[in-house]
């Protein structure tokens, strides 16, 4: 997962300041947030900008460890420089299709968030004892009570974390494998159709009303969807990399983790609503917790059963099927590999720290603008690999398919903001705001 979370429901309007509030730099936030105080620090445009950057790192540098050969323990047919095998030929560099290995790292990120927020909250009470010692009568204000801070997550609820943390494991793994055969910015955009599960799920079990705005919206994602898989599809055939079977296969798993994707949000939103937990700390919890799901999992993913050819039953099984001792094999062979490993991990926890204080400070409306800058992102970027270093692997031609891709991104970039009530959709008028009692 990359966490900052996407697709709820519900819109973040900048509030007032209630007479509890500090009022800071970029904001307003609450006593004890230090996303928020950290976040002014940093400053929104650097915010901005880290969001966008990382949120495209983190996509490529996993594409382009797909695309790496090393040597293992498992041999595989030869490949000449057209991609064209010899049955007669084998070689002990292969690519390193690891899904279960991107996934690993993503929870290592997301644990990382838990330590930094743990390291912030004990400067943060320093710089409250401070002022206790300063002032007397403000660090008594300050410490007063001394309950459990707001946001600070209690056993029960850290149980429960378990659950989300699972589907964000399967929704994790399903992504990543399915964008072995799909090109990034395919991969990227697919991933938009998390909207349409949330929704659906929000409606059905947490009572949530749509408006007509929203079901058009909805409606407009999945044309979107519709279109830049028919695109990718075809485009992919005229390319030469993907057979269409393995492009479906790649799409038909992106979907369905992003329906369990939508499974994890509705969880996530019921977490920080009902149990008062923060992005942060809900984020780091699931990492440690989907880290402890990998050490069980090993071992039985190295002995299930695979096929040791580059077939498509072979590409298929790296679903269920990652042997760890020749990952860290592949790995110890490739200075590459290992960079991209550790670029990877750095981006991701930058944007999952990044990420949260974006939505607390500039609103969840602009972090979906982020993250359409994002998609678009990562098409140029690979768009760059295929010409600047003629990497056709890893890069993305533009073919005349390119263009109906684009269309569709159009359309999903449409389909979300409009969701959010950021552009009207013609015909229809925006819902009356919801006034609190």
């Amino acid at each position: 997962m990359e966490a900052p979370r996407q697709g709820s429901l519900t819109i973040e309007q900048p509030r007032a300041a209630d007479d509890g509030d500090e009022t800071v730099c970029c904001g307003v936030f609450e006593k004890d947030d230090e996303d928020v105080e950290f976040g002014c620090v940093v400053g929104p445009v650097l915010l901005s900008v880290l969001i966008v950057v990382c949120g495209t790192a983190s996509t490529i540098t996993s594409k382009l460890q797909y695309e790496v050969r090393s040597a293992g323990f498992v041999q595989c047919k030869y490949h000449d420089d057209d991609g064209h095998a010899d049955d007669d030929l084998t070689r002990r560099e292969c690519l390193f299709t690891k899904p279960w290995f991107q996934t690993l790292v993503m929870k290592i990120a997301m644990s990382t968030c838990l330590g930094i927020s743990m390291v912030a909250k004990y400067f943060n009470k320093r710089a409250k004892s401070a002022s206790l010692n300063a002032d007397p009568e403000l660090g008594a204000g300050l410490l007063g009570g001394e309950k459990r801070a707001a946001g600070e997550p209690t056993i029960k609820s850290i149980i429960f974390i378990a659950i989300p943390a699972l589907t964000d494991l399967l929704q994790t793994v399903l992504s990543q494998a399915g964008l072995i055969w799909v090109s990034s910015s395919a991969y990227q955009m697919t991933r938009g159709s998390v909207i349409i599960f949330t929704c659906a799920l929000s409606v059905r079990y947490m009572g949530k009303k749509m408006e007509s705005v929203h079901w058009v919206s909805v409606l407009i994602v999945c044309l979107a969807i519709v279109v830049v898989g028919v695109s990718g599809v075809f485009g992919a055939s005229d390319s030469g990399g993907a057979s269409a079977g393995e492009y479906i296969l790649g799409l038909m798993l992106i979907l369905l983790g992003q329906v369990v994707g939508a499974v994890q949000f509705v969880l996530e939103e019921w977490l920080m609503n009902e149990c008062d937990v923060t992005p942060t700390l809900l984020v780091g919890w699931e990492g440690v917790w989907g880290m402890g799901y990998f050490l069980i999992l090993a071992p039985v993913l190295s002995y299930t059963p695979t096929v040791n050819d580059d077939g498509e039953l072979a590409s298929a099984s790296t679903i269920w099927h990652e042997n760890f001792a020749e990952t860290w094999d592949q790995l110890k062979n490739s200075t590459d590999l290992i960079i991209l490993t550790i670029l990877s991990m750095i981006a991701l926890l930058v944007y999952n720290l990044v990420g949260n204080m974006v939505t607390k400070q500039l609103s969840a409306i602009m972090r979906s603008i982020l993250e359409s800058c994002r998609t678009l992102g990562v098409w140029i970027t690979s768009i760059v690999i295929y010409y600047g270093w003629h990497d056709s692997k890893s890069g993305e031609e533009w073919t005349n398919w390119s263009y109906l891709e684009f269309v569709g991104f159009v359309l999903l970039v449409y389909g979300t903001v409009a969701y959010k009530e950021i552009l009207p959709i013609p015909g229809i008028s925006k819902p009356a705001p919801q006034v609190e009692q």
